[in-house]
């Protein structure tokens, strides 16, 4: 277990929760017996009371590996709207016609891709070791395979992106210095970072977004003690995606700009307390709910078989006794197996073979029941539709 906290370096932290979890969550296998012997990992909720930054003090890196069975990719039209809205943004406020973007941990290049289709006077480059694909897909878009390094930054970038990366970073202050180090000689250089914000975690209390992949729950507070060095300061921090997550906004080696005066939120401990002391009676709950609904002669399906998903059935069902099916619309998921509990992935054609039955469907993320509620409807089945907490949608 640690001893300091990764961010600010004090000893100032507690350990909240221990919890075992897929390692990898976004994993998937071809063979039920192969999903089963995929490894499970500790999450040490650890809580730091200098800087507010919740960490897994266990994380070990070394068993951390992403390879082609590993996709966490999203090809929901709500998503893809949302990369839009993003793309849209940046390219207004950074002023981005004919500039240069870095995206750092730019995993399978979607987003970038997108930016770079958009807006084709712009020049992408995707930085990722674990990246697979075409290196030029596109004349104004280049990935590498590798590290970020002064050796791809020729000119000063207009912005330099990471989205969905920190979470995943041991020591995240270290990275951001990291990823500043190529371009220290250019002044003034934004910065634009998106993680899950772990205020909506503890205010909604899901349990299912705690997972081994993410050793770091950023809280607002924590953000800021990230950025307080002599080479970096936020400007903004903005709730999005439903306030799931946060934009976090920065500039490296600031010249002529102050501190951003803005109050910067905390995520009280005692509420910390109060979801970590809720998880048993939600699972419980639930599982009482999903029993009821059994006894009824309701087949049960759980939509959206990522990160929530997996750690929803690893919690809730982990005998596979009371989940009927699981249903996920990444094709790459599809007809395969989940880590650990090995719940068979289908896609939503499973539906036809369920018009003789009453439907419960379990909605994993209910920023998609709109779409979920219309991919369903295409198919002759009676469905009620709950959040995972058992509330009716």
């Amino acid at each position: 277990m640690k001893s300091k906290c990764p961010i600010c370096n004090e000893n100032a932290i507690e350990s909240l929760l221990n919890n075992s979890v897929p390692i990898l969550q976004n994993k998937v296998y071809k063979s039920e017996s192969e999903a089963k012997k995929s490894g499970l990992g500790i999450v040490n909720l650890t809580h730091c009371q200098n800087c507010n930054f919740t960490f897994n003090g266990d994380f070990d890196d070394s068993i951390i590996v992403y390879d082609e069975t590993y996709d966490n990719s999203v090809p929901s039209k709500l998503f893809i709207e949302y990369y839009k809205t993003i793309c849209h943004y940046l390219y207004k406020k950074y002023d981005l016609e004919n500039g240069v973007v870095y995206d750092i941990g730019c995993g399978k290049g979607t987003f970038l891709n997108m930016l770079c289709e958009l807006y084709p006077s712009i020049k992408g480059i995707g930085i990722d070791p674990s990246y697979e694909g075409d290196l030029n897909p596109k004349s104004n878009l280049t990935f590498f395979k590798e590290f970020f390094d002064a050796k791809h930054v020729t000119s000063k970038p207009n912005l330099i992106l990471s989205r969905h990366v920190f979470e995943h970073i041991e020591f995240p202050r270290k990275f951001l210095d990291a990823i500043r180090e190529p371009i220290k000689e250019f002044d003034n250089v934004p910065v634009f970072i998106e993680v899950p914000d772990f205020e909506w975690i503890v205010e909604n209390q899901t349990f299912w977004d705690i997972c081994y992949e993410h050793c770091n729950y950023f809280s607002e507070k924590s953000i800021q003690e990230m950025f307080t060095n002599s080479w970096s300061i936020l400007t903004r921090i903005t709730k999005s995606f439903g306030e799931q997550y946060l934009w976090v906004e920065g500039l490296f080696n600031p010249r002529g700009l102050g501190i951003l005066d803005q109050k910067f939120l905390e995520v009280d401990k005692s509420k910390i307390m109060n979801f970590i002391t809720s998880i048993q009676s939600s699972q419980e709950r639930i599982l009482q709910f999903i029993k009821e609904y059994k006894n009824e002669k309701y087949k049960i399906i759980v939509w959206g078989m990522a990160t929530k998903g997996v750690i929803f059935t690893n919690n809730i069902d982990s005998n596979k006794l009371y989940i009927d099916y699981c249903v996920d619309i990444n094709k790459e998921k599809q007809h395969k197996y989940s880590p650990v509990t090995a719940h068979y992935i289908n896609s939503p054609e499973v539906l036809n073979s369920l018009s003789v039955y009453k439907c419960l469907v379990i909605v994993m993320n209910t920023n998609y029941i709109k779409e979920i509620i219309n991919e369903v409807s295409q198919h002759e089945i009676s469905a009620e539709f709950i959040d995972a907490h058992g509330n009716l949608l």
